[in-house]
């Protein structure tokens, strides 16, 4: 190759790169706003249509088959206008299924079962955890039978109708997903309210989709 062709290949690449990054800047953008415009549509519903819509998303998603064969339920602890999980956490533990909450340890997320609501106190910005105790894989490796049918619950902010998501900003449910999913095959479901689902967001390849997103009035 002479150096001209390399002058070319060189300049052909950089202007390849910044497109990439001018690109990556607009879908940064998007999102962002994106995720503000979902936040606030969930934050104006009244109390009064937060309880309400919780409790027809609770319903919906108990219905399903993959709550109902469900040995092991992994739930976020509802915070602020979230999609309350405090009923669903009830109901699975009333049911005998084995119930785990994350807890936030630096950039890192580990789920820990609780046995009542009382094992739960304040932790990362305020948000209900477990202190610690048994985790979902020392759980697992003590599991005896077939392989446990496992549930997560996801929180999110905005979500689209091809089951995109749009998280908080932290990545703790990418990061935590993308090595538990190679350990174990486990069922995912976004738990949501009707404002916060999109037509299309924007997405990176790295993103991981929920199976299913349950709303007050659909499951995706």
């Amino acid at each position: 190759m002479d150096e001209e062709k390399k002058r070319e290949t060189v300049a052909e690449r950089e202007a390849q790169r910044s497109a990439q990054s001018v690109a990556a800047k607009e879908r940064a953008a998007e999102k962002k706003r994106l995720r503000a415009t979902a936040l606030e549509k969930r934050d104006s519903l009244t109390a009064q249509q937060r309880k309400r819509y919780s409790d027809s998303i609770i319903k919906n998603l108990t219905g399903l088959s993959c709550y109902q064969d469900a040995d092991a339920v992994l739930t976020y602890i509802s915070f602020r206008s979230e999609v309350d999980t405090i009923p669903l956490i009830e109901q699975a533990l009333a049911g005998g299924k084995a119930v785990f909450a994350p807890k936030v340890t630096g950039k890192e997320m580990v789920f820990y079962r609780i046995f009542s609501l009382d094992d739960l106190s304040a932790g990362y910005r305020g948000i209900l955890e477990p202190a610690g105790g048994q985790s979902i894989e020392a759980w697992m490796d003590d599991w005896t039978s077939q392989f446990p049918h496992i549930l997560i619950c996801l929180p999110g902010a905005a979500f689209d109708r091809k089951r995109h998501r749009i998280g908080y900003g932290g990545g703790f449910y990418d990061r935590y997903l993308s090595k538990f999913l190679l350990k174990m095959e486990v069922t995912t479901a976004a738990l949501a309210y009707d404002c916060q689902i999109f037509d299309k967001i924007p997405w990176e390849a790295h993103d991981i989709c929920p199976a299913r997103i349950i709303t007050q009035t659909s499951i995706i």
